[in-house]
């Protein structure tokens, strides 16, 4: 079985290309299928690779984002989870101290009980978390209990990304003319 998001992302780009007639899918030859297959990996593979930053450049406002922690030594790593940062103020204020003098903001485990910090953590990448739309959520929801209706999970907050530009000069030794 293909991945669903390399199948939706194939389809995606097959019905913009200027070889599905009409971007009708399903006109397409099976060898441009497999082209647009091929493609949709290597972008997706490229954006997955691309999408985990080192946590210097993690929010640190109490935004959920995804963690990666691995193995190290004997120590069992936990993968990839979600995670928040929590200020020293908000630790004090959590334990009903309005002094956050003797806490230290740290990073802990995302709770289902949000509010609380239990499990503290030391990741070593991050990307921003994604939850899926309200409909998937829906969707899940009743595929397990007919009728049901989901608590949104809260979206994420936008996060800024820097902006990547290719069209700077770059510096040659000894001037632009050598």
């Amino acid at each position: 079985m293909t991945d669903p998001r390399i199948e939706a992302a194939a389809w995606m780009i097959g019905s913009v290309s200027d070889l599905a007639p009409g971007g009708d899918w399903e006109k397409l030859a099976p060898h441009q299928k497999t082209h647009f297959r091929r493609l949709a990996k290597a972008v997706l593979k490229s954006a997955d690779a691309a999408a985990w930053r080192p946590m210097s450049e993690a929010p640190r406002d109490g935004t959920v984002i995804e963690i990666f922690q691995g193995n190290r030594g004997s120590w069992k790593g936990i993968g990839i989870a979600t995670a928040q940062y929590w200020t020293a103020e908000k630790l004090a204020a959590l334990e009903g101290s309005a002094d956050a003098s003797g806490y230290e903001g740290a990073w802990y485990l995302a709770s289902n009980f949000w509010g609380d910090a239990e499990d503290e953590t030391n990741p070593w990448l991050w990307r921003p978390h994604m939850p899926p739309s309200v409909e998937q959520q829906a969707k899940g929801l009743g595929d397990i209990y007919t009728g049901a209706t989901p608590a949104p999970y809260p979206a994420p907050k936008p996060i800024t990304i820097p902006e990547v530009r290719n069209d700077r000069p770059i510096p040659v030794k000894g001037g632009v003319d050598g």
